[in-house]
């Protein structure tokens, strides 16, 4: 399985998370289950997130990022605001700096 690096953008926060999936897409649909499954996005609606991304996960899917090596982008308009979420096919397998930054860690819910 692959770990997939979930970055979203809402109404001024930032809220990361990992999902491990064969594809992308599954990966997805993993965050999706992850985000409505409880108040991770501060102030999101999620009934009407998940309406969102079911309507728009298979017509309009998360699209690469030019020149970038997996890396893609995936937008969703949840009433009048813009969520983004940018999607990175994350390598465990190199931890060096794992050590280095364990007391150097801030919380994957991060609100500006």
């Amino acid at each position: 399985m692959k770990t997939f690096t979930f970055i979203t953008d809402y109404q001024g926060g930032t809220y990361i998370s990992q999902q491990t999936a064969n594809s992308l897409l599954d990966a997805c649909h993993h965050w999706r289950d992850h985000i409505v499954s409880g108040r991770y996005i501060q102030d999101l609606d999620v009934h009407q997130f998940a309406e969102a991304f079911d309507a728009d996960i298979n017509e309009l899917p998360p699209v690469g990022i030019d020149e970038v090596t997996n890396v893609w982008v995936f937008q969703l308009v949840i009433t009048d605001h813009m969520l983004s979420v940018h999607i990175v096919l994350t390598d465990l397998s190199t931890i060096g700096m794992l050590e280095e930054s364990e007391g150097n860690r801030v919380s994957s819910r991060t609100f500006v």
